[in-house]
């Protein structure tokens, strides 16, 4: 089993996921739970290497988005209003588990991480894509749903393309696609 250093790797690790966990908590984004989750997440992919930049990259993006029209989002849907509530565990490792897991397999199978080469290194960079298009997938979702509310152009269902209230679940509007588009590509 190769796992990364102890001592600098080990420490960095719970200096940045204690400070964005009690940052999260005091500014009231994160509940208890959501604090402890955060903080668990955060040692294991930043403890599992460099690429757990990725993490602190959704979790500042996403937090600007959530504040961001937070009143106007609010007469729009109440739901949507996610610049005040906390997140709790559910939401935090709904967001993160698989992300963390795969950073865990990474550091348990490959030991440390390595330039990306498929032919040199198959499963590290199979881990690695996935790491990666997870942390994509999340910041596009957060985006499009954070920030598409505030469209200008009526979402729309896709299981029906009929025209429906911002908030709407299983809706999309062209700002939501386009913030959608920026997420993904911002990782």
């Amino acid at each position: 089993m190769n796992i990364p250093h102890l001592s600098t790797d080990f420490i960095t690790a719970i200096g940045v996921a204690s400070a964005l966990a009690l940052r999260g908590k005091r500014k009231r984004s994160l509940s208890t739970s959501g604090a402890i989750s955060a903080f668990a997440v955060g040692f294991i992919r930043l403890y599992a290497g460099k690429r757990g930049i990725l993490l602190i990259v959704f979790y500042q993006l996403g937090s600007l988005a959530s504040k961001y029209g937070a009143e106007k989002k609010e007469k729009l849907d109440a739901g949507a209003a996610s610049g005040d509530s906390e997140r709790n565990h559910q939401q935090v490792l709904g967001c993160s588990l698989i992300g963390a897991l795969l950073a865990l397999t990474h550091t348990i199978l490959c030991g440390e991480e390595k330039t990306v080469s498929f032919t040199r290194h198959p499963l590290e960079c199979l881990l690695t894509c996935a790491i990666v298009a997870h942390d994509s997938t999340c910041l596009a979702d957060t985006l499009a749903s954070e920030l598409g509310i505030l469209s200008r152009s009526p979402p729309r269902l896709i299981t029906t393309l009929r025209k429906v209230p911002p908030g709407t679940n299983g809706a999309v509007s062209w700002g939501g696609l386009i913030w959608s588009a920026v997420g993904g590509a911002l990782i």
